[in-house]
């Protein structure tokens, strides 16, 4: 089964732009991989369905919907205290940053 990739709000893509070229591209092909195989070796389980993807200094934070075949990403950021700061509501229904 191959899972679609959506982000939780246009957030990302600030939060992707911010990222140096070279960094960035790494990131989206290690996101895009995601969609064959949404927990490969290596990430971490934060909470029921939210894992986090590191890609060198950079973190991803996603959650999975297994039954509607969709990764959502959450959060792309550069590994900070902040980083895992407010997970529940990170994947709140009508949250727009």
């Amino acid at each position: 089964m191959k899972y679609r990739i959506e982000t939780v709000s246009s957030r990302i893509k600030r939060e992707l732009f911010r990222i140096h070229p070279l960094d960035r591209q790494r990131v989206a092909e290690a996101v895009q991989t995601l969609a064959d195989d949404p927990r490969p070796l290596g990430v971490k389980q934060l909470e029921l369905n939210v894992y986090r993807l590191r890609v060198g200094d950079y973190r991803v934070i996603y959650k999975v919907f297994d039954a509607e075949g969709v990764i959502l990403i959450g959060r792309v950021a550069r590994r900070s205290e902040s980083t895992y700061r407010g997970l529940r509501r990170l994947f709140e229904p009508g949250r727009s940053d």
